[in-house]
């Protein structure tokens, strides 16, 4: 550790640009608008969000890559579900014995048809989304995680209509 007359630094960073880096930048109401308009149209210009929202482009650029650069944003091309194929939707309840959950969890977020994972209390350890062409599918991939070590059981939720599917999205508050 190096001391300067103004600030302690830390493998040579100001210790407030290392305290910087562990915490999310805050979003402001320009932030939020920002990514409000690109969720609405993902290839929005900078020159047309700078004048919708009436700043420089140069602007907007910064505020951009101070957003991705910070993963508090991306901008993804996302397929449709059904257009990639899979036509059911399950959520699986998985009850962990003999072996971390976390662990558990990592192998089964290997597989491809899963689509998200998650460490949870209740009844179940695990909840995982999954996708599946078919029901032949959808019992290939049960009988998969079935033989995942410390996989004790597994509680499957079929989806009779997706009402709402939006992956990767994080709603406003």
């Amino acid at each position: 550790m190096v001391t300067s007359r103004d600030k302690t630094t830390t493998n040579d960073l100001p210790t407030d640009v290392a305290e910087a880096e562990e915490r999310p930048p805050e979003i402001d109401a320009t932030d939020f608008r920002i990514i409000s308009l690109l969720r609405k149209d993902g290839l929005m210009s900078s020159r047309d969000l700078a004048t919708t929202l009436g700043h420089t482009e140069g602007t907007i650029r910064a505020r951009l890559q101070r957003l991705e650069a910070s993963n508090t944003m991306r901008v993804v091309a996302m397929t449709d579900f059904r257009a990639a194929g899979f036509n059911l939707m399950a959520s699986i309840g998985v009850q962990v014995k003999g072996r971390p959950a976390t662990d558990v969890a990592m192998d089964i977020a290997k597989l491809e048809p899963v689509f998200n994972v998650q460490i949870v209390i209740g009844t179940t350890d695990i909840e995982i989304s999954v996708g599946a062409g078919d029901g032949e599918e959808l019992a290939q991939l049960m009988s998969t995680l079935g033989e995942v070590p410390g996989v004790h059981r597994l509680i499957p939720g079929m989806a009779l209509e997706v009402i709402k599917f939006q992956w990767g999205w994080v709603p406003f508050l």
